[in-house]
């Protein structure tokens, strides 16, 4: 058996020979992309913007963007570092070895690749898991039909299931407050007082009455961390939306943003909830925009540290894919 897992410029890595004999499940873990090198950010880019007439500029842009955050790409490190402390995790705590594939929407390893690869190596019964809280349509949603589609086309009878339904659970919440709280006592203890909080997820196209349940699921979820971290003034905001006449979610996080300076607030902690990874994209909308309007306006400005491969994090994922598998701790 081999697990897909991205390596350098190969996107296939072999098991050791212990793991030879690994069980018929497995998760697919998704990801929006992973770029090994910057020379791969063109075609990605290039993928994403598929039908939008002629993407030349985008692109160049896109590169540009890429170079100045001057580090390689998390969603490639970071989801590879996460795949394997999943595997780790589990065959420690539950004795059993759950090999986790990598499966991207607009980058290798395609989610397709990632199910051919799978059914190669003998798996009967994959597991989506997809690292954000929010389950939608247009998000885990999109991972789950390419998986469909990807199973149909090789004519196999491999079982698809779903790991979701976590944002609420209470060892997420804690996990989530405990970044939250560390980012608001960071402020000057004098700006505490008139120091907002504002949360914020990737925007969705459309009127609010179209995406009902993801905007209750976000409100809920956001009351549930700032109580737990013991926050009593706080905002929700969206980010990423694109301009007029598309209508977006919001309102958008500068907006939220200049209406806390308006309030004569001091300062904001800014906690995103969609991207639990480090990324480019959250990399300008928060770490350069929102910064950016905030410092304009006089404020301090901090965020929570994003998840990515803590331990915490890497542990309750771990947790939630065993139960999802009814796995029992070897140890009890």
């Amino acid at each position: 058996m081999s697990e897909f897992l991205t390596n350098g410029h190969s996107q296939l890595t072999r098991l050791p020979p212990e793991m030879m004999d690994t069980p018929h499940r497995a998760i697919l873990l998704a990801s929006y992309s992973a770029c090994a090198s910057i020379d791969d950010v063109p075609a990605m880019y290039h993928h994403i913007l598929r039908g939008h007439g002629s993407p030349s500029e985008a692109i160049v842009q896109g590169v540009i963007r890429y170079s100045d955050t001057g580090t390689c790409d998390p969603l490639y490190t970071v989801t590879k570092r996460q795949s394997e402390a999943i595997t780790q995790l589990v065959e420690a705590k539950f004795g059993e070895v759950i090999p986790v594939y990598i499966g991207c929407k607009h980058s290798h390893p395609f989610v397709a690749d990632a199910i051919q690869q799978a059914i190669r190596d003998g798996i009967t019964e994959l597991a989506v898991l997809h690292a954000t809280p929010f389950f939608t349509a247009s998000g885990t949603g999109s991972y789950v039909q390419d998986a469909k589609k990807a199973i149909a086309a090789a004519n196999s009878d491999m079982k698809l299931t779903v790991i979701s339904e976590w944002q609420a659970h209470p060892d997420f919440i804690q996990l989530m407050a405990r970044r939250l709280h560390d980012a608001y006592v960071w402020m000057p203890s004098s700006m505490l007082p008139t120091t907002r909080v504002i949360f914020t997820v990737h925007s969705k196209p459309g009127l609010p009455s179209a995406h009902g349940d993801f905007i209750a699921s976000y409100k809920h979820v956001a009351g549930l961390i700032a109580e737990q971290a013991n926050i009593g003034k706080w905002d929700i905001s969206y980010r990423s939306g694109m301009p007029a006449p598309q209508r977006w979610l919001g309102p958008d996080i500068n907006e939220v943003i200049l209406g806390a300076a308006s309030d004569k607030e001091e300062a904001v902690v800014i906690c995103e909830l969609t991207s639990l990874t480090e990324n480019v994209e959250v990399y300008y909308d928060i770490g350069q925009e929102a910064k950016q309007t905030a410092e304009q306006c006089g404020m301090q400005f901090v965020c929570t540290e994003y998840l990515n491969d803590a331990y915490d994090f890497m542990d309750f994922l771990s947790n939630i894919a065993a139960a999802h598998f009814e796995l029992k701790a070897a140890h009890s």
